[in-house]
Order: C-alpha cells, then sequence, then structure tokens
C-alpha cells in the first residue's frame, strides 16, 4: 500500500470516529404547556430516509428514549400524544487534493514547485432526524427536535449514531413547566 492509499484510509477513518462528535441537535416546545400530565405516547412514521431499516432504528430509539423518561407506549385510541418521527438524507461532496512531493530546488521540477497534485472526489450523506410529538387529541404541537449528521450510510456505526443523536435530543426532556410571569 502506498503512501497516499495510507492518506486516504486514514482520513476515512477519522471521519468515522469522528461522526459521534459532529451531532447537532436543537429542540423546541410549546412554552404554555405542563409536560407533567403527558405520560402515554404512540409513534407514528414520518418522511422517510429511502431506507427501512434506518427509519424502523431511528423510531425504535425515540421510543427507547421516551420509555426512560417514564413514559408507556399505548395504542394510537389511547395515547395521550402522537409522536412522529422523519428521517432525511442528502448527498454532499467533500474535495481532497493530495500532494506528491513538494519539488524544491532541483527535485522533481528545477527551480521548485509542488509537484503533482491528484484531486478526489468522495460523496457521503448527512442525515438528519426530526421528531415532532403533538396533543393526540388537539393536534396540537408540543415538542420539537432535530439531529443532524445523526445518519450514515455504513450500517454498522448507524446503529450507533442514531442512538447518540437520539440519546443527545432528548436529555432535557420533557421540559420543565415556565416560570410565571414576572417571576425568576
Amino acid at each position: 500500500m502506498n503512501a497516499r492509499h495510507l492518506v486516504i484510509a486514514g482520513a476515512l477513518a477519522l471521519s468515522a470516529v469522528g461522526c459521534g462528535v459532529s451531532i447537532k441537535t436543537a429542540t423546541d416546545y410549546n412554552r404554555n404547556i405542563n409536560f407533567s400530565k403527558y405520560q402515554s405516547f404512540y409513534v407514528k412514521s414520518g418522511n422517510s430516509s429511502g431506507n427501512p431499516l434506518m427509519d424502523q432504528r431511528a423510531a425504535a430509539d425515540v421510543t427507547s428514549a421516551l420509555k426512560a423518561k417514564g413514559w408507556t407506549e399505548a395504542s394510537q385510541t389511547d395515547a395521550q400524544t402522537a409522536v412522529v418521527v422523519h428521517a432525511a438524507t442528502k448527498t454532499k461532496h467533500t474535495y481532497e487534493t493530495l500532494y506528491d512531493g513538494w519539488g524544491g530546488w532541483g527535485w522533481r521540477r528545477w527551480g521548485g514547485g509542488f509537484g503533482d497534485t491528484t484531486t478526489y472526489v468522495s460523496d457521503f450523506k448527512v442525515g438528519t432526524v426530526v421528531v415532532d410529538i403533538f396533543d393526540a387529541r388537539s393536534k396540537q404541537a408540543l415538542w420539537h427536535g432535530a439531529a443532524s449528521d445523526a445518519l450514515s450510510d455504513s450500517a454498522t456505526s448507524n446503529a450507533s449514531i442514531t442512538q447518540q443523536a437520539i440519546d443527545k435530543m432528548f436529555a432535557g426532556f420533557p421540559p420543565e413547566p415556565a416560570a410565571p410571569a414576572g417571576r425568576s
């Protein structure tokens, strides 16, 4: 294996390890809702990532996160909340240029210079999981969470990354009741 292949393999390994660190989450919720009155949910599929296993895994991770918070899964007719799980992927491109030699005085080229360069184009998918929680009766939005960089093409790392993203998204769930106006 030449040096160029080692550099490429090292870069790919580092990017795979760094995936968990790059997960970004954001949440929002209705500040007028007391979440303590909600204790049950059912999961409803939203937009698909195009990979049914990935979608199932995301929904299962959301179910586990809610159960860990003390909520119980119920039938659609009995649940207090409806949880909609969306998964989306999109393709992005990266360009990596590798230099084969630095030139120098009389080395490879007379008068210096960088030497030969090779540019590689790599496609990768950035995944986003979005979770929306609604009051099952009124259909009023209660909570919204999103985790970007949460889905990958690798089946091996996907389960771990999705679980990390969902755990991070639900870290502060359920939100504390808002303080009455004028008090701090």
